[in-house]
């Protein structure tokens, strides 16, 4: 990093001439080390040689001192004369010297050998001092004595000398050899460390000036390059490296740093004056927008003490404030002076918005030239600095609009009053014709129980059948009118489709017959068992459907249809349709079938009859049910004519009570005896009630108003009364006033209250539940409505008795009334409408659904929750009697009416409870035994087709 940061400041021209200068100094290095090392090797092998040549030299020299002894010892053998012999003795004293002497001068030689060289030395002197014997022997004329010294002792010394002495001449040559070699060895080591210093030398060189290359002179230029590049494209992100060195390429960064400020300030420059052309023309926009707007625009800002400025207004202020903007803009003072006589409104406004930041939004009557005008202000508030707020906003005229608004409210106020009186009209209407039409009815009830002849019994039958004619067409009007009112209410309760299409046929078997005409069912096999729905309104559809279809047929047949159209997620989809052979429809006809008060001609209408509401309100119920309804005719063939509806797919589920299952006829009998009291402040209608009720064996008492009611209901013994037929409107105490103290008292808290009134509509039966009535039955009463009212709400003996004293009695009352725990019959009745599948499905759910409920309503009594005890009381009580299980349902109910009694303690629903869970068991027992002996049996088909 420091060599990197001190060569970028160097010039080019340092930077090569660093590298060759390096390049040098690593040759020179280099040399002299090879140099060096070469002088060294040589010295070593001069010395080497020259040293292992003296030693060769003085070894052979002392060799052949050796030779020139065992000459002369030889030839002193052979010599004659003692003076000769004498002279070679001196000559072996002196061969012995230099060879002492040339042993000396190898041992400086070869220090190495020094042991060896002692050991020739000491031979050489025995040799040399044998051969002086042999002279000294061969001087006596010793001769044989010289020659065994010869071979004896001289020779075989002589011999080991000469080896000794070769041995030390082969470890020389050895020694030269192998120090030839070492000094080869350096010579090629000493060249090959030259050689690779060379190479490594120059690679360096060459890695460092190729690094300078890239780093110090190609990649920056390639920056530079990269962010002119960049400078072209008006890209100024990216900062300019490389100005920091001292170098060409720092100058060219320099030069490139420069060359980008000044671009910059060119196109700031730009910017400036394209955002100061762009300043203008949106000025001139906003001028142009707030010209061509309906109001004028403001800029305001209210300090924290409330006074005002205005730093813009648009032109069009003048034709609201009646000041220009000049005057508005040179105006500083309070908040809502401009706003004259509503100044007061619009300071508060303002303030308010001053201390919340909220938008400004308010509309004040003021007066401009002498007229009354409404301005409307809109604005939003942002904090200034200062405390205060800038308020940006606008003034409208809204004049005009406040004026529609007013005149719309009078119309819409207006509009209601009429509906108002409308229904008020169709309600008192409805009451009005339903007070006659109950004694008219009523009468011809009680008149068709009487022994008649045949003229007189078919009078009254006519009677019958126009009075209930009359009833239907005001039921089709105040439906009617419920449906164009937006008050049509639809239910939600579970229901089984093909029980609902056999019910409604089954109302019309009679009449298809009396015609010779057949009737038929279709109900295809993906139908579900039962539906989430209004089966209500579905059948008031098909039965207006059927009603025409066999109005309209003179001969043929008349079927129903019920399939599944359609699953999505919303539910299913049914559509059910009725065919007929009737005599059919023109398109003409078609086109307008299903508008109110419309029929296909006026011949129909004289030789049929009709209001022409029945399919209006079928159209408009299915519209409601999220369906749709048609026609397919042709006119002498017949018709068909179909709707859909939506409902939900679901199996018969825990306290769901399924619509439709076919019901035990009421058990009139049981209801003998009893006493009710009919409050009524028509004479003919007490009087019709009183015998409609007195036929079927109760004992009736009469009351003209509520305040007679309550006078006899509180003078009467407890007990007294089965229940209470209430009608709504009387004069000195209506029903309501009536309900509403009765149920106050404790004693009548469980008392059945049943409205009987010709109040219809769905606030009337609201109003009556809200007053604590039990049930409504709308006049004109028939005689199976009121009997099946009476037998769901009336227990038999003593009501308020059973109330004090339900855990001792309840049990007995219990088996007076029904005497068995299950009831076959029910089961039978459904069985015509469900496989033998199906029924064993739904009454194991019903069976499972029970077991639930009593735990419940176990736990319920632990925790002393009356109002969940009641409401579990009351669907089983409401579920029980569809499957035959009468009893428990009887003991539910009581349970029910004892939960709502508070003097009833929480000990006093153990024996209702141990009762309700014996009963249960033992019915639910029966009820499984039943269905398994019928499944054990064989079945024919069932029947599709009535």
């Amino acid at each position: 990093m420091f060599l990197a940061r001190h060569i970028s400041h160097w010039r080019l021209a340092a930077k090569i001439v660093f590298l060759v200068a390096l390049m040098g100094l690593i040759s020179v290095a280099i040399t002299v080390y090879a140099t060096t090392q070469m002088r060294s090797i040589d010295q070593r092998y001069t010395h080497l040689i020259a040293k292992e040549a003296q030693g060769a030299l003085e070894l052979s020299d002392a060799a052949l001192l050796l030779s020139e002894s065992n000459r002369i010892v030889y030839a002193v053998l052979t010599a004659q004369e003692e003076a000769t012999m004498l002279a070679e003795l001196e000559s072996l004293k002196r061969l012995h010297g230099g060879f002492n002497a040339k042993v000396a001068s190898v041992l400086s030689l070869m220090p190495d050998e020094a042991a060896a060289l002692q050991a020739i030395g000491q031979q050489a002197d025995l040799s040399f001092a044998q051969a002086n014997r042999i002279v000294e022997s061969a001087a006596r004329w010793r001769g044989d004595r010289a020659l065994q010294i010869i071979h004896d002792e001289f020779e075989p010394v002589l011999r080991s000398l000469q080896r000794d002495m070769a041995q030390l001449r082969s470890r020389s040559v050895a020694g030269f050899q192998q120090a030839s070699q070492q000094l080869g060895e350096a010579t090629r080591t000493t060249v090959a460390t030259t050689l690779l210093g060379v190479g490594l030398g120059l690679l360096f060189v060459m890695a460092l000036s190729g690094w300078v290359g890239v780093h110090q002179i190609s990649r920056p230029i390639a920056r530079l390059t990269q962010g002119m590049h960049q400078l072209t494209l008006r890209q100024y992100d990216t900062p300019v490296l490389g100005t920091d060195r001292r170098d060409e390429v720092g100058t060219m960064a320099k030069a490139m740093q420069v060359f980008k400020d000044s671009m910059q300030r060119a196109d700031r420059l730009a910017i400036e004056v394209a955002a100061s052309a762009e300043a203008r023309r949106l000025s001139e926009q906003l001028v142009d927008l707030t010209s061509a707007i309906p109001g004028a625009v403001f800029q305001l800002h209210v300090q924290p003490d409330g006074t005002r400025r205005y730093l813009y207004v648009s032109d069009k202020a003048e034709d609201l404030h009646s000041r220009t903007a000049r005057e508005l803009l040179g105006d500083e003072g309070r908040i809502g002076v401009e706003y004259g006589n509503a100044g007061d409104t619009a300071r508060d406004r303002f303030m308010n918005s001053l201390g919340t930041l909220e938008p400004v939004h308010f509309a004040v009557q003021m007066e401009r030239g002498g007229q009354t005008v409404w301005l409307e202000t809109l604005a939003t508030a942002r904090r200034t600095p200062d405390g205060g707020a800038l308020f940006n906003g606008v003034w409208l005229d809204v004049t005009q609009a406040q004026l529609q608004a007013h005149a719309l409210s009078k119309a819409k106020e207006e509009a209601e009053r009429t509906a108002e009186e409308r229904a008020e009209f169709l309600a008192m209407m409805s009451h009005e014709i339903r007070t006659p039409l109950n004694a008219i009815l009523g009468l011809t009830q009680l008149a068709l129980k009487d022994r008649l002849d045949s003229p007189q019994r078919e009078r009254i039958e006519k009677m019958q059948r126009a009075g209930r004619h009359l009833l239907g067409i005001v039921d089709d009007i105040l439906d009617f009118s419920k449906i164009d009112g937006g008050h049509m209410v639809l239910e939600h309760a579970l229901f089984q489709p093909r029980q609902m299409v056999g019910d409604v046929a089954g109302m019309f078997i009679d009449k298809a017959d009396g015609k010779g005409l057949e009737l038929q069912i279709d109900v295809d096999s993906d139908v579900p068992t039962a539906v989430f729905g209004d089966s209500h309104r579905m059948g008031q559809i098909l039965i207006n459907y059927v009603n025409n279809a066999i109005k309209f047929t003179e001969r043929g047949t008349v079927s129903i249809h019920l399939q599944l159209a359609n699953e999505h997620s919303q539910g299913l989809l049914l559509r059910c349709a009725v065919r007929d052979t009737g005599i059919g429809l023109s398109p003409d006809q078609e086109a307008g079938l299903f508008q109110a008060f419309h029929q296909a001609d006026a011949s129909i209408t004289r030789r049929f009859g009709g209001t022409g509401l029945g399919l209006a309100i079928s159209r408009r119920l299915a519209d409601l049910m999220g369906g749709a309804v048609g026609v397919a005719s042709t006119p002498g063939v017949g018709s068909t004519f179909w709707f859909t509806a939506l409902v939900q797919r679901t199996t018969p589920a825990s306290g769901e009570h399924i619509a439709h299952l076919p019901q035990a006829a009421p058990d009139i009998a049981g209801l003998s005896g009893l006493r009710v009291l009919v409050v009524d402040d028509n004479e003919l209608n007490r009087l019709v009630a009183r015998g409609l009720l007195e036929a079927g064996g109760m004992r009736v008492d009469l009351a003209e108003d509520g305040a007679a009611a309550l006078d006899k209901l509180q003078s009467a013994p407890d007990g007294t009364y089965a229940a209470v037929l209430m009608d709504m409107q009387m004069p000195i105490m209506d029903g309501l006033t009536a309900t509403r103290e009765l149920r106050a008292q404790p004693r009548f808290a469980a008392l059945p209250i049943v409205a009987m009134t010709a109040n219809a509509t769905a606030r009337d039966i609201e109003r009556s539940r809200q007053a604590g009535m039990n049930d409504h039955l709308i006049k004109p009463v028939l005689e199976s409505n009121l009997w099946d009212t009476l037998h769901r709400w009336i227990l038999p003996g003593d009501m308020q008795a059973r109330a004090r004293h339900v855990p001792a009695t309840i049990a007995l009352q219990a088996r007076e009334r029904y005497g068995v725990d299950f009831d076959p019959a029910a089961l039978e009745e459904m069985r015509a409408g469900l496989s033998p599948a199906e029924l064993s499905a739904l009454t194991a759910k019903f069976e499972q659904d029970c077991t639930q409920r009593l735990r419940r309503l176990e736990q319920a009594a632990t925790d002393n929750d009356r109002a969940r005890l009641r409401k579990e009381a009351h669907d089983l009580a409401g579920t029980a009697g569809s499957f035959g299980l009468n009893r428990l349902g009887e003991l539910a109910q009581t349970l029910h009416s004892l939960a709502s009694l508070e003097a009833a303690g929480e000990r006093s629903f153990a024996i209702p409870l141990q009762e309700l869970r014996s009963c249960a068991e033992r019915g639910l027992k029966e009820m499984r035994d039943a269905v398994a002996s019928h499944d054990a049996e064989p079945h024919p088909a069932s029947p599709s087709r009535w």
